[in-house]
């Protein structure tokens, strides 16, 4: 009897030994399947935020190519067109100085120019009607209001300056009509060649606005004139301010 409850005894030792064994194999199990999972999520976590880094870099703002630097762009090759307001003063007749700087009396002037590169040919259109303080006289004729008409043909070096400031100077011819205003026949106007130079700055606003100044003189030359008389427009000299559209190709 007393072997019975022996054997039973040491059965159980052994059965209750054994569980605690599995016991602990299923903790260092678990153990070791939390730990893993935990290196995985770390390295999920470190792989994410690596990526979000890298996000973040294709999604920074570079810096845009400037749009007047390189010789492709469109900015170097195009039209522009406008009006200008001016100061007007002219020398007529014998030494006779005319200055009016009421642009409103003045009119206005129009401009059509071709670009490329750093270079420009440009059309322009000057009506300017001034009146003297005093009446004078030309070739019999007396008044003391003028009206003058120049279509000039300039080109022009269009070097940059300071990113959208470019420096312009050049030459050209300036086809002149002049009269005193009042006149109604087209016969009236004294026909005049001068030659011209200019120079003055502009400026981008946008990339199709464009302010331009510009600074002229047109001198008479007598050896262009087939007239042998004194010429009426001896010279002119024109401070203008224009309002331009560049239209790009």
């Amino acid at each position: 009897m007393k072997n019975n409850n022996y054997l039973k005894t040491s059965i159980n030792e052994k059965n209750s030994a054994a569980h605690k064994r599995i016991l602990l194999l299923l903790i260092f199990s678990y153990f070791i399947v939390f730990t893993g999972i935990i290196f995985a999520q770390e390295a999920d976590s470190a792989e994410l935020s690596e990526m979000e880094v890298r996000s973040l870099e294709t999604r920074t703002a570079t810096q845009e190519p400037d749009f007047f630097v390189s010789g492709t762009s469109a900015q170097w090759l195009g039209f522009y067109f406008g009006v200008g307001f001016r100061k007007v003063k002219l020398e007529v007749a014998d030494a006779v100085i005319i200055s009016d700087s009421d642009g409103t009396a003045n009119g206005i002037g129009f401009n059509l120019g071709y670009f490329w590169d750093e270079e420009v040919v440009e059309y322009e259109r000057q009506i300017s009607i001034v009146e003297h303080s005093n009446s004078f006289t030309y070739q019999g004729e007396t008044g003391q209001k003028l009206e003058v008409i120049q279509n000039n043909f300039w080109y022009s070096q269009y070097p940059k300056f300071n990113r959208d400031f470019y420096l312009h100077y050049g030459a050209g011819l300036q086809f002149t009509k002049t009269r005193f205003a009042g006149t109604e026949s087209n016969d009236s106007y004294k026909d005049e060649i001068a030659l011209g130079i200019e120079t003055g700055v502009s400026y981008f606003v946008t990339s199709n606005l464009l302010i331009y100044y510009r600074f002229s003189v047109g001198q008479q030359l007598p050896f262009l004139t087939a007239s042998a008389s004194s010429p009426f427009l001896k010279q002119s000299q024109l401070h203008t301010i224009y309002l331009n559209y560049y239209y790009p190709l």
